[in-house]
């Protein structure tokens, strides 16, 4: 009954979340983006005021991180923010796709695209790595707005519905998105054909990985496109986006970055991820309440071998 039990409250928890995509999808649609982002933000707001495991955790990683130097009052102030920016950014992340390449560039300002440019025309393709920061969903539509061809890869949902509006929100011209069951020799394959591949590694997830630093703290960190960067002699960039005060977002461009590459492979490894992670951690330390600190970060522990090596790379 249990099991029963838990199967309905997860199917019930999908259709949430497809009824609140659609209801997003269609006053993306018809509001104004100054409109949209006060309602969407307001009922960010609104979800953090209703008590649930998502606020504990953020309000617990905030004080893992920030507790030595911030009050309780900061932390609660930031926890509500983080809830805010998250609406805010999912009215953009439906909203931005849809405009003209001009009016997008008008809003999302960047880094200048010099070395991106300079690697992508060698045809070999990119790896650029970002993380859950700011807008981050509309980075994959950032490329193609300025001429790059781009793909990503994801998980499936397990709810069907909801797995196709989520496509719909990360497809478009010049855009790839597939699913991880695919495999590495697809993603090889549109690097080959000269894509930016655009991943996240800023999460825990049940991927191949390294322990390495995460804002001060062992993190599980995913590994499988920066061995390929390593192994393929790939050019590898960090890219981070924050939204700015004036609810334009900026996109901080970091690369190619210089891997470090011995004969030592599993510590250049961790040297570097321990690197791209020092310059997300970065974005997140500048602007703490656009980063997703519900997550469960922190979840795996290293063991002894894996903090000396950790040690050695530090």
């Amino acid at each position: 009954m249990a099991l029963i039990n838990r199967g309905k409250l997860r199917d019930l928890r999908y259709l949430i979340l497809r009824v609140a995509a659609r209801c997003g999808i269609a006053a993306a649609s018809v509001l104004p983006r100054r409109i949209g982002l006060a309602f969407f933000g307001a009922m960010g707001a609104v979800a953090y005021r209703v008590p649930h495991p998502d606020r504990e955790r953020t309000l617990r990683h905030l004080k893992l991180i920030f507790g030595s130097t911030w009050d309780g009052g900061r932390i609660r102030k930031t926890a509500g923010r983080v809830y805010r920016e998250l609406g805010k950014n999912l009215f953009d992340a439906i909203y931005l796709p849809r405009l003209a390449p001009e009016n997008y560039n008008a809003i999302v300002t960047h880094d200048p695209f010099d070395a991106i440019k300079a690697e992508y025309d060698k045809g070999k393709g990119c790896i650029s790595i970002t993380a859950h920061t700011g807008c981050f969903e509309m980075l994959l539509h950032m490329f193609p707005m300025n001429g790059y061809k781009c793909f990503a890869v994801g998980k499936k949902m397990h709810d069907e519905g909801l797995d196709r509006i989520i496509r719909s929100i990360r497809s478009g011209d010049d855009i790839v998105y597939m699913d991880r069951s695919e495999g590495a020799r697809k993603v090889v394959r549109h690097l080959q054909e000269g894509r930016i591949f655009g991943v996240l590694i800023d999460q825990d997830t049940a991927v191949e990985g390294v322990f390495a630093d995460f804002l001060g703290k062992p993190a599980y960190t995913p590994s499988g496109p920066v061995k390929m960067a390593m192994r393929m002699n790939l050019p590898l960039f960090v890219t981070t986006a924050a939204r700015q005060k004036d609810d334009t977002h900026h996109v901080f461009i970091t690369g190619p970055l210089d891997l470090r590459r011995s004969n030592d492979f599993e510590k250049d490894l961790v040297y570097n991820i321990t690197m791209i992670n020092r310059i997300i951690c970065d974005t997140i330390r500048r602007y703490p309440e656009q980063w997703v600190w519900m997550h469960n970060r922190w979840r795996r522990q290293p063991s002894a071998g894996q903090l000396r090596l950790m040690a050695d790379v530090a």
